[in-house]
Order: structure tokens, then C-alpha cells, then sequence
């Protein structure tokens, strides 16, 4: 495989990788292990629920497609010990032609210190995707715009890192960046890939922190490369990453460049507002379960009935992601997957506010530079009624925020794609004034799909 020798980058290639051919890879991935009837039924997973599983398995498999997991390069780096927050661990370049992705793009994999629980180190993972023309750029006076990339809910397991995908676990998403020739650091966040510690799923602020690390350390892969200016974007978990990464004082720093301000799109920002305005169906309760694992905090809620709650011990078997864990419990009534006593309801309601307001965004905090948010009206996962909340927190304690409302009967991917050329416009303004051009204050705006002026004409 051909590396790229980039400026001061060569002996990084040469001490982080061991070999330019190729990379050891496990036999299989994880996430493709085969079940069996007894495990499941230990698991009070029965017939129904054995071939909802299955499905979902099928699914896992397809997002990551034939691209082997690579658990050497994913394995905790000797370095990682000593070193500092937004360090450089491991750097590998991967033959795009094995991806799917816009010809053209250079893809590596990235292996870098992020900051944990309580200001703990922790490495995280992340790919960087840059386009055709970087390596002529780094040579010129056109270093390439950089854009940190935050995904949407995968899972919650080490299989589940969105850059082991063949596609960098693209649906619409971070491949828009690079048609304009955006260059992207996506993370895949603490505790995907790398099982050093557990993620932290649907956490902004510890989200936000892998965020904000993966540009740093990506500056340090590929000094010279990029422009000093940076801005993030991302969907669903990764929305509220950003929101989240927008409060963080690390981005009033320049520590880590010029931070431009960032795009959230159907941001899950504010759990007790989503969990209380919206019916989560139930393929996200064992997800929601999993927000507070690890979390040193009461009250802890008390969420999943004893079988659904049995049921979440073949995630981690199995290494499951979202799909297979979409459908776990998909045989199960209502009432036999989320506990809902009157005692239970206002005991998670007490556990939702408390990480709310402790790992939460749009919490009244600062925004330190400008914020675009995008809803459809019509996202059943996150609904609008929770970002307006979540916008009305933020604009109230005086904030730039500006909230554009998709109508049109957008699902909540669909919102994505759909509202793409606003936000690359908002994006290409930030980097060309500087990060002054979206400085509008509050404000909401309503986009509407296009409408035929003078309808259908068929001449034929």
C-alpha cells in the first residue's frame, strides 16, 4: 500500500506503523460471532426474539461491510501511558480502493489521548479523510479546511467503531465534507474501538471532549496540512457532541486552531427533554440504559424489566451495535420492556434531570462561537418540541444559536442530507469571514420542501 509522505510527517509513518503493506487483522469481526439457542435462552431471548436478533446481526454486518476489524491497531498503544491530552498514538493509512468513499480520499485510521470521567486520559479513535488534492495543498499557500465530523448512535461496544466501517459508517453524512473538498476527522469516540474504558454514549460533554481532541491530534498527523480555522458538524449523538463541544472553554483556547462554531443536526442535547416529550421505541431503551453505566452519580434510574434487562447481556457477548440492538426487544409489549411505576417514573425522572444538568448541553452554559441547529418537525427520535427547549435554554442565557425547522415529513436521517445546502453555505461563510458571518444573534427560520410552481406538464 502507498503512503503519502507528507511534510514532517515521515518519521511518524515509520515509528507508528510496521508495516506499508498491509495490517493484522482478527479472524473475524466482532460483531459477526454466531449465537446460539442456549445462550439466547439464558438471555431470555426466545424463539421470536432469536430471529429478530439474527436480522439485526445481518444488519451489523452490513453497515461494516467486508473491511476486517483491525484489533491490533485498535489495541491501547504502549505510548499512550504518558502522554498528553490531543497526543498522537497511532497513525495507519488504509487502500481506499478497499472503501467505499469519494474516489480520491485518503482515509486513515487515527489512534490519539482523549480526556475521560472526572479529567481521566483515555484513548480514543477517530478516521481522517482527506481529499485529492491535500498533498498538492500542503506544498501551497491552500492549506485544506478542516471539519470535525460527530456520528449518530452506533452502538456502544469496541466492535462498533464507526471507522472500522467500509464506508466510515457514511449515511449521507461526513462524504458531503468532502465534495467541496472539506478535510474530516470524524472520531469514533472513547470506548468504540479502543476497550480501554467504556463509552459514554449520548454524554456532549465527554463526546465533545473526544471531539475536540481529534483535532488536535490530527494537526499533529499532518502538521502544515490544515487551515488554522476549524469547525465541527454532526447528527443525532454526535449533534448534541457539538453542542456540547461549543461550551466547552477548550474552544476559546486556539489551542487547537481558530474554532469557527459548529452545525448540530437533530441534536440530542438535553436527555430529560427527549426522554419526556418523545416514546423512545424500544430499540433504544437498552441504549438509554447504557447513558448511565458507569456514571458516579445518584439517582441511578431503573429502566428495563427483568427481561429486557437480561436481555442486554448479549450486547457485550455478541458485540452488538445498533442494528442487532434495535430489535432485541422488539417482541416485547410495552409493558414488558421499560418499568413505569409511579415510584420508578419520577425515580428516572430525577436520573435524567441530574445528567441532564451535569453531561448535558444547552444547559444555560456559554456558547463560545456561533451554532447552527437543524430539526425536522416531523424526527420522531428527536422531536422538535425538545430542541426548541433546548434552543430557548440556550438563547436565554444570551447565546448565538440559529434553529432551522425542516417541514416536509423529514425522518430524523433524512434531516441530514436534506438540509445540506444550508449548512455547507454556513459552513463555507464561517471559514471565509472568520468566523463572523452567522453572528446573527437568536433566531428560527422554516424551510419547506420545493413545490412545482406551475405543477406537473406532460406533453406527451
Amino acid at each position: 500500500m502507498q503512503l503519502t509522505i507528507w511534510p514532517n510527517y515521515l518519521l511518524v509513518i515509520t515509528v507508528l506503523i510496521s508495516s506499508s503493506t498491509g495490517f493484522q487483522t482478527s479472524a473475524g469481526r466482532p460483531n459477526d460471532l454466531n449465537f446460539t439457542a442456549a445462550q439466547a435462552q439464558a438471555a431470555s431471548c426466545d424463539q421470536a426474539c432469536q430471529t429478530n436478533l439474527q436480522e439485526g446481526i445481518d444488519g451489523d454486518v452490513a453497515t461494516f461491510g467486508s473491511v476486517p476489524f483491525d484489533s491490533s491497531f485498535y489495541a491501547t498503544a504502549p505510548n499512550f501511558t504518558n502522554s498528553q491530552p490531543g497526543a498522537l498514538l497511532k497513525l495507519q493509512q488504509l487502500n481506499e480502493t478497499t472503501l467505499d468513499i469519494p474516489p480520491g480520499t485518503s482515509f486513515f485510521l487515527m489512534q490519539y489521548t482523549s480526556v475521560g470521567l472526572n479529567g481521566s486520559i483515555v484513548p480514543a479513535t477517530a478516521f481522517v479523510a482527506l481529499p485529492f488534492s491535500a498533498d498538492i495543498a500542503s506544498n501551497q499557500s491552500s492549506p485544506i479546511r478542516l471539519v470535525a465530523f460527530a456520528h449518530g448512535t452506533i452502538g456502544y461496544v469496541p466492535s462498533c467503531a464507526p471507522s472500522s466501517s467500509y464506508n466510515g459508517y457514511d449515511y449521507f453524512t461526513w462524504e458531503i465534507l468532502s465534495y467541496p473538498g472539506y478535510g474530516v476527522v470524524a472520531t469514533d469516540y472513547a470506548g468504540l474501538g479502543n476497550n480501554y474504558t467504556t463509552h459514554k454514549y449520548g454524554n456532549p460533554v465527554l463526546n465533545g471532549n473526544d471531539v475536540y481532541y481529534s483535532v488536535v491530534a490530527a494537526r499533529e498527523a499532518f502538521s502544515g496540512t490544515f487551515t488554522n480555522q476549524w469547525a465541527a458538524i454532526g447528527h443525532s449523538q454526535g449533534a448534541g457532541a457539538v453542542w456540547g463541544l461549543s461550551e466547552n472553554p477548550l474552544v476559546a483556547s486556539n489551542a487547537s486552531g481558530k474554532y469557527l462554531g459548529g452545525v448540530a443536526v437533530g441534536p440530542s442535547a438535553r436527555l430529560y427533554d427527549i426522554l419526556t416529550l418523545a416514546n423512545p421505541n424500544s430499540g433504544y431503551w437498552p441504549m438509554v440504559k447504557n447513558i448511565f453505566d458507569g456514571l458516579p452519580f445518584l439517582p441511578q434510574p431503573n429502566l428495563l424489566t427483568p427481561t429486557a434487562l437480561n436481555r442486554t447481556q448479549l450486547i457485550s457477548e455478541l458485540q452488538l451495535c445498533f442494528d442487532a440492538i434495535s430489535v432485541l426487544n422488539e417482541d416485547l409489549p410495552a409493558w414488558g420492556l421499560v418499568n413505569s411505576t409511579p415510584a420508578i417514573t419520577a425515580q428516572n425522572g430525577n436520573a435524567y434531570t441530574a445528567f441532564q444538568n451535569m453531561f448535558g448541553a444547552a444547559t444555560g452554559k456559554k456558547v463560545y462561537q456561533n451554532l447552527l441547529v437543524v430539526n425536522s418537525v416531523d424526527d420522531q427520535t428527536i422531536v422538535v418540541n425538545a430542541t426548541l427547549k433546548a434552543w430557548n435554554a440556550s438563547c436565554s442565557a444570551g447565546n448565538s444559536v440559529h434553529l432551522s425547522l425542516y417541514t416536509g415529513g423529514l425522518s430524523h436521517t433524512q434531516s441530514f442530507p436534506a438540509s445540506s445546502p444550508e449548512w455547507l453555505q454556513w459552513l463555507d461563510n464561517q471559514f471565509t469571514s472568520g468566523g463572523t458571518a452567522n453572528a446573527t444573534g437568536c433566531s428560527i427560520s422554516t424551510a419547506t420542501p420545493f413545490v412545482s410552481p406551475i405543477g406537473i406538464v406532460n406533453n406527451g
